[in-house]
């Protein structure tokens, strides 16, 4: 009799799981074995194999292709692996928040090249002083762009309201001294608008194909998003937001100060992850003066409340330990009060 094992009709089940030559077996039977293989894999007769270890399997390429070594970081061979934080100032409170390395002046500035957040109830003045600190930026020379997200800019139709674009040439014109065409040739000629509102179906991918596309090509420095929260109605991605923003700036050298919105609770709006992710938290709120000896230690009235600033964090700088209170100029910008305990006065600007 022929041996079966050279039939090409018969073939053997070698380890069942790996079958060869089954072209010729009839339907049912080749089913029949499929089944009694995964069961053979199922009682220990074949080795089972974890999908999730794939990736780390065989040997590294041992190719000449400098795609993954490229994506390596060497820090040894970096020539300026010591830097130190600019500063960009603003001409408000904002620049007394940071402080130099070594502690003993204000940095004089936001962190310059960083994402950072100012959070606050609404009314305390920090649109108004978000849109001085652009006029100053443009006017120094830098490149800025002001993303709205809460309101037109311009008032098109004409309805007499006095709109987002007008508040800020008259803040902006205050806070540089400039007069009219002065402003607009050394300012405005320095400045870009994003509309980036989600009634008008905006979302968030559309906004950064605009971020992106002005950034690379006007060559923009400075940024300021009115407000973050906004970009994202539902308030559920602010964190994740930030973070890919945050990343992105850092690639493109751009200084970014998004405005946010603080809950009921006086946590802001993405929580906990929000300030882990921004590179600096600058938080308004306001301070109940509970007893006598704190209303005049802060220059208020027993229960008064009062408004201050604090730097909840900085990833690049040390930061004024204390709070610091605040007041609105004339034109609605912050500046460090009057009322300021001497004990937790706010350093010198370097």
């Amino acid at each position: 009799m022929a041996n079966d094992n050279q039939n090409p009709q018969n073939p053997q089940m070698p380890g069942m799981p790996g079958m060869q030559g089954m072209q010729g077996m009839n339907p049912m039977m080749m089913q029949m074995m499929q089944m009694m293989g995964q069961m053979a894999g199922g009682m220990g007769m074949a080795p089972q194999f974890d999908p999730a270890a794939a990736p780390f399997q065989g040997e590294v390429s041992k190719d000449e292709d400098p795609g993954l070594e490229a994506e390596l970081i060497r820090p040894a061979t970096f020539d300026d692996l010591i830097r130190k934080q600019e500063a960009l100032p603003t001409g408000t409170v904002l620049d007394y928040l940071c402080l130099s390395e070594d502690s003993k002046t204000s940095l004089g500035g936001l962190p310059k090249g960083c994402t950072m957040a100012l959070v606050g109830p609404p009314g305390k003045g920090k649109t108004r002083t978000t849109l001085g600190t652009l006029a100053r930026v443009a006017q120094s020379g830098t490149k800025v762009a002001f993303v709205v997200a809460e309101e037109g800019f311009h008032d098109k139709a004409g309805s007499g309201r006095d709109d987002l674009g007008s508040r800020m040439t008259k803040i902006g014109m205050k806070a540089t001294g400039l007069g009219e065409d002065e402003f607009r040739e050394q300012v405005l000629e320095n400045m870009w608008v994003i509309e980036s509102q989600y009634h008008r179906g905006q979302t968030w991918d559309d906004f950064i194909a605009k971020y992106r596309y002005l950034v690379e090509k006007a060559g923009i420095g400075f940024v300021v998003i009115d407000s973050l929260n906004m970009l994202d109605p539902s308030r559920s991605k602010t964190a994740d937001h930030l973070s890919t923003l945050k990343t992105y700036n850092h690639e493109q050298g751009v200084t970014c100060l998004c405005v946010g919105q603080i809950k009921d609770t006086g946590a802001p709006v993405g929580g906990e992850a929000m300030v882990h992710t921004a590179d600096a938290v600058f938080l308004i709120e306001e301070m109940g003066l509970t007893s006598k000896d704190q209303a005049a230690e802060w220059g208020g009235k027993y229960r008064e409340r009062i408004d201050i600033i604090r730097a909840v964090k900085s990833v690049t700088t040390p930061t004024f330990p204390h709070p610091i209170r605040i007041e609105q100029d004339e034109i609605g910008e912050l500046g460090v009060s009057d009322a300021q305990p001497a004990d937790k006065a706010v350093l010198p600007l370097p």
